[in-house]
């Protein structure tokens, strides 16, 4: 993997940090809670057929929207997993804020909000059902507050008036949806979108837009992309990870 370090892509391999690429301030409108900081140093992963997939990234991603722009197959997904908890790394760390999110997963799951590239749902289940199932997983006890809060992410996604359906018979745009509202569960201060408007028609991608602009203000978000509209549009910071 070669990250590039700004305007002068051919020394990539020489300065492994980045130095994030700036765009005017998008208008958000969604609070959640207090700022906070994810900073990655030299993080390294080589997997055990010997495909190497990150090389020294060391990246520092602000509170806001924040655009990781690649072709497919250059790491952007093993990083986004290795930040989500579901793999190790080599070499390197990862801090977010104050707590070490190679060491401490489970502090980190508690406050991470994550939508993969492709993920599951059971297919003969209602979305309220199933996003009221992943409340309780998340950790949401009380089962009034729980009711409240799938009904609330159920209206900001747009899909109360089809939360009795099955989730199996959601269009593809619905499903992604369906992903934010899960990831959004629980108030998390870090959210991970890996190419999520991937195979959206430009209605359901406008739709998907509007909706990661309005969480966007004080958590960080991390859209994971090979579309540059979806990062020009959206982040008002980004990096580029080329193979």
């Amino acid at each position: 993997v070669v990250w590039h370090p700004g305007p002068n892509p051919g020394n990539a391999r020489a300065r492994p940090a980045i130095q994030p690429l700036r765009f005017p301030t998008i208008p958000h409108h969604y609070l959640i809670t207090a700022s906070m900081a994810l900073s990655i140093t030299n993080l390294s992963k080589t997997y055990p057929n010997g495909t190497q997939a990150l090389k020294n990234v060391s990246l520092d991603i602000p509170t806001g929207m924040f655009g990781l722009l690649g072709p497919n197959g250059a790491g952007k997904s093993s990083l986004m997993r290795t930040i989500a908890t579901l793999q190790d790394a080599d070499t390197g760390s990862i801090m977010l804020d104050d707590i070490d999110v190679l060491r401490d997963k489970e502090a980190v799951r508690r406050v991470l909000g994550y939508l993969p590239q492709e993920f599951g749902v059971y297919p003969s289940v209602s979305a309220e059902e199933l996003l009221e199932h992943f409340a309780t997983l998340k950790g949401i006890a009380n089962a009034k507050e729980r009711k409240e809060m799938v009904a609330a992410l159920l209206q900001q996604t747009n899909l109360y008036d089809v939360r009795k359906k099955y989730v199996g018979g959601y269009s593809g745009g619905m499903k992604q949806r369906f992903g934010i509202a899960q990831a959004l569960l629980g108030n998390p201060r870090l959210i991970i979108v890996d190419e999520p408007t991937a195979g959206l028609d430009p209605a359901e991608r406008n739709r998907f837009h509007n909706l990661l602009s309005e969480i966007g203000e004080n958590i960080i978000v991390i859209l994971s992309t090979h579309i540059v509209s979806d990062v020009s549009d959206l982040c008002r910071a980004m990096a580029i990870i080329n193979k």
